[in-house]
């Protein structure tokens, strides 16, 4: 399934606007800042789950190659840390894509994602991926407080993924509207 298909246009569209949202989130909101690589709210968080839902895997490298370049030149000191906390960037959301269209019935055009199988898959991924960060972290260095982080990071994803995508999904209900009155 994650080798199906990969459209370079999307994997360049989804890097850049994940490093953009890395980037407003740090400017904005770098005071809700629990520890490194770990915010009370995470936007990024939300527009991982968005990209990869709408754009699957070319989504999901976009993501992982963007993480990458943010988590060795910006980030964190160790290349390793760098490279594997990017990969989990981009397979975490379409690891709760998979799962979401798996146990969900939901199909690729998202016809079928109502509001209980978005709420659904918001807690999916706001579990999955703070659990494979910290499991990472954790493996790296076994000083890291795992359950603190833990809890900090699905706090800040569900936050910064519940404000993502409803505000994605407000924007799209107003162009809907806009084209049925016209």
């Amino acid at each position: 399934m994650f080798l199906t298909f990969f459209n370079p246009l999307i994997i360049l569209i989804s890097s850049l606007l994940y490093g953009l949202s890395f980037s407003i989130n740090t400017y904005f909101l770098d005071d809700f800042n629990h520890s490194l690589g770990i915010s009370w709210i995470f936007l990024p968080a939300g527009l991982r789950l968005l990209l990869t839902l709408i754009f699957a895997s070319s989504g999901a490298i976009g993501i992982a190659i963007s993480s990458i370049l943010i988590g060795i030149f910006f980030y964190f000191e160790g290349l390793v840390l760098g490279i594997g906390a990017g990969i989990i960037s981009g397979l975490a959301p379409f690891l709760a894509r998979y799962l979401a269209f798996k146990g969900m019935d939901l199909k690729t055009n998202l016809d079928t994602l109502n509001g209980p199988k978005l709420i659904n898959c918001i807690l999916i991924y706001s579990l999955i991926s703070p659990l494979l960060h910290q499991a990472l972290f954790t493996a790296l260095n076994p000083d890291n407080p795992f359950l603190e982080n833990l809890g900090v990071m699905i706090i800040g994803d569900l936050i910064g993924t519940v404000i993502v995508v409803y505000v994605a999904k407000l924007i799209i209900f107003r162009i809907k509207n806009r084209s049925t009155i016209s």
